[in-house]
């Protein structure tokens, strides 16, 4: 199977906020706890420490998700990145060409299989992945193979998709 697709600022910084939501919340939670601690150290009363710690955590969250797609596009503009990326996937691997290379996985060499809202990944690593929006698949057949290869050769342990 063979597409083309786009490779935005944005897709890469979905990339990036996808990987790093996780910390994002444990940092969020973290820093929200220290300061409703801080507060109720000095009023010794629960709720106030309680209502701190709600209002600053989806502030600190949101910031947090701010910082982190903003530094995203500033190095997907710094870098210069090819918007136009070719995938191909058979029996063997996965390919990836851009107009700065090519790159191959192989099905056993695949870390993990994720999916956002409006991407899947296939990670080469931890914090490498290849990137296959959900809008370049021309149809539902042609996501339903690209599925199919997910489901046939990387073993489920590593897959976590919503919607098969």
């Amino acid at each position: 199977m063979k597409f083309r697709t786009d490779f935005l600022a944005e897709d890469y910084s979905g990339l990036c906020w996808f990987q790093t939501r996780a910390v994002s919340a444990v940092l969020a939670a973290l820093l929200s706890l220290a300061i409703a601690f801080t507060f109720f150290g000095l009023s010794h009363n629960p709720i106030i420490g309680f209502l701190l710690f709600v209002i600053f955590f989806p502030i600190i969250f949101i910031l947090r998700k701010r910082g982190v797609i903003k530094r995203a596009e500033n190095r997907y503009a710094a870098f210069g990145a090819s918007s136009e990326l070719y995938l191909e996937i058979d029996d063997d691997e996965i390919r990836q060409s851009a107009a700065s290379g090519e790159t191959r996985l192989p099905w056993q060499d695949v870390y993990a299989v994720r999916e956002s809202e409006d991407s899947y990944y296939v990670f080469l690593a931890k914090r490498k992945a290849f990137y296959f929006p959900k809008r370049s698949f021309q149809s539902d057949e042609q996501k339903n193979i690209f599925l199919s290869y997910i489901e046939k050769y990387v073993p489920a342990k590593k897959v976590k998709i919503k919607n098969k």
